[in-house]
């Protein structure tokens, strides 16, 4: 006795088995995130650079290196300000969890869980703790150059990777769904 159709039988259908997040989201190369911030690091120089010169904010740094001065109320002051443009020029992209490098390299921040990183993590918790730390003299430069260089290890993952936890996929990468 065959029966066609068993109303109690469990649903038949594909899915995608549970498994590793890293099994369908490809972890971008460090090369591609490294091509992603120098082409970040470029449009923030673009626009922030000419704003600095024609405020003469670097020829008030240079008349205080000659007094051997060092850091003053000022840098924070561009500090902040480099931090309001970032965000401002990469709002629309930071909706969907890039910058305009990542975006142009096609890359995306998303948790280490796979689920998308929103807009307030990316910033509170990838962008703000790197641009905060940096400020602090000579160990602030020294953090952010270990940063950097930790997307050379096995999972790609820089320190503020891990405080935000989050990690950044190839899109070019992913499975047709």
């Amino acid at each position: 006795m065959t029966d066609p159709i068993n109303p109690y039988a469990p649903p038949q259908s594909n899915i995608l088995p549970a498994g590793n997040p890293d099994d369908i989201q490809q972890l971008a190369s460090p090369w591609r995130r490294l091509g992603a911030s120098i082409l970040d690091s470029l449009i923030m120089m673009v626009v922030v650079l000419p704003i600095m010169w024609f405020s003469g904010y670097f020829t008030r740094i240079m008349e205080q290196a000659g007094r051997a001065g060092s850091w003053n109320m000022e840098q924070l002051l561009w500090a902040v300000v480099g931090l309001v443009v970032l965000i401002a020029i990469n709002w629309n992209h930071l909706g969907r969890g890039q910058t305009i490098g990542k975006g142009i390299m096609d890359l995306r921040i998303v948790r280490k869980n796979g689920t998308p990183a929103d807009r307030s993590q990316i910033i509170l918790k990838r962008i703000l703790p790197l641009q905060l730390i940096a400020q602090v003299p000579f160990l602030g430069a020294i953090f952010a150059f270990v940063d950097a260089l930790l997307i050379f290890r096995a999972k790609h993952n820089t320190i503020h990777d891990d405080i935000a936890d989050t990690k950044v996929i190839d899109l070019r990468q992913l499975p047709a769904v």
